[in-house]
């Protein structure tokens, strides 16, 4: 019964991980529409987030990531952050951690696929 668990866990994880990439892509922060400068900033986050979740979670997968998400969009929310407006997305560095954890959900799109770190090297 624990696979269907785990199975559930990171298609759930994959539904939430799409909607906040349509979210950031309705302000032009998605990492598919940033520009290559913007993107070798995502590309920054993205090493140190593998790293964090690789290190202190064990692995990085969908559900992972998604609980990393939450876990930033909550305490920038809680430190008085509000999202910016569409102008100043690309600069934000909540946004941009955001659009760091979308990159490594594309890499590892398939659902309950562990990322291997070496991708990212």
């Amino acid at each position: 019964m624990g696979w269907l668990m785990n199975t559930w866990r990171e298609s759930a994880a994959g539904r939430e991980l799409t909607a906040l990439t349509d979210r950031l892509g309705r302000i032009g922060a998605a990492p598919a529409l940033l520009p290559v400068g913007r993107l070798a900033a995502v590309d920054q986050h993205a090493a140190a987030i593998r790293d964090i979740l690789t290190l202190g979670a064990g692995g990085v997968s969908q559900a992972q990531l998604a609980y990393y998400a939450r876990g930033v969009h909550d305490a920038a929310r809680d430190a008085g952050w509000t999202p910016p407006s569409a102008e100043g997305a690309t600069t934000d560095w909540v946004i941009l951690r955001l659009a760091a954890v979308c990159l490594l959900a594309t890499a590892g799109a398939a659902v309950g696929a562990e990322l291997d770190p070496a991708l990212f090297s």
